[in-house]
């Protein structure tokens, strides 16, 4: 079951990515990013209560200073931090060197994981990990054509802080989980996050700010929050816990393949590619590997 939810996180990162892609496209990132806190908060909520029997007192009072310490820090970490400096990168070196991160987030938490959190892989596992992470990073270069060297040398140091970030936030969560419900943990890294973005929202907003009226943008919210605020977190702590958080980041590593394939084959935005074929079967290997 931890395999098919690594995948299951896989499916619902990209559902989220086009949603939130969508949203940000109508009005600020700092928006999009606020109204994400507060609705996944709301639909949270009776989840809690009717899923866990957790009431509104129970919210506050299960969490131990540790609890809050470490998914404080993932949140600040990852929700805040490295979606500003991720948009950073992307605003300085283009889409394609920002899709370059995703393996190096993968190598360097599992790095991570290896030295805060035991975890261990086999001879064997290092090979697929190897495997999977080269060919990814391969045919993430192919796609960004090489771009001039000025170009590639810009955003380096918010690449590098992304990458410092997020992998860094999925170390706190792991270990700020403890004995908590999944659930209950997702809600504290958004409330966390939320008393951060609103003073930050309400001290910086201007009246040119240019709040959507479209319904499709909320639609899109709605369904990103389901898909990757609240499904794909819930999952991705379910499957870090039943597979080992190396193992699932190289499942999760994958996006970039599965995306490309999506553009190819479903919105026909590419014509297919025999380099990109064999690049999904090596890197298939790798990762049939790296879960023995």
């Amino acid at each position: 079951m931890g395999y098919l939810a690594a995948y299951g996180v896989v499916i619902l990162l990209i559902i989220g990515i086009y949603s939130f892609g969508y949203a940000a496209k109508q009005t600020s990132l700092l928006f999009v990013l606020l109204l994400e806190t507060i609705v996944g908060l709301v639909l949270i909520l009776p989840l809690l209560f009717f899923v866990n029997g957790i009431g509104l007192t129970e919210i506050f009072a299960m969490p131990t200073q540790q609890n809050w310490l470490w998914l404080g820090a993932a949140s600040v970490m990852g929700f805040v931090l490295g979606n500003y400096f991720s948009l950073m990168h992307i605003r300085e070196a283009g889409e394609k060197l920002n899709s370059l991160l995703s393996p190096a987030i993968t190598a360097l938490t599992i790095l991570l994981s290896y030295i805060f959190l035991n975890d261990k892989l086999a001879a064997l596992q290092w090979l697929g990990t190897l495997i999977a992470l080269f060919t990814i990073v391969l045919f993430l270069l192919k796609q960004s054509n090489l771009q001039a060297q000025e170009q590639k040398s810009k955003g380096i140091l918010s690449g590098l802080a992304t990458v410092i970030c997020i992998s860094f936030t999925i170390i706190c969560t792991i270990k700020g989980v403890g004995n908590l419900p999944f659930l209950l943990a997702i809600w504290l890294r958004l409330f966390v996050a939320f008393i951060i973005l609103l003073p930050v929202f309400i001290l910086t907003y201007k009246n040119k700010y240019r709040l959507p009226v479209n319904y499709l943008f909320y639609v899109a919210i709605f369904l990103g929050v389901l898909a990757q605020t609240i499904g794909a977190a819930y999952l991705w702590l379910y499957a870090s816990f039943k597979i080992s958080v190396s193992v699932f980041q190289i499942i999760v590593a994958t996006l970039p393949l599965v995306m490309y394939a999506i553009d190819v084959y479903i919105f026909k935005k590419s014509k297919p590619s025999v380099f990109f074929l064999v690049t999904a079967v090596v890197a298939a290997v790798g990762i049939a590997l790296a879960m023995l």
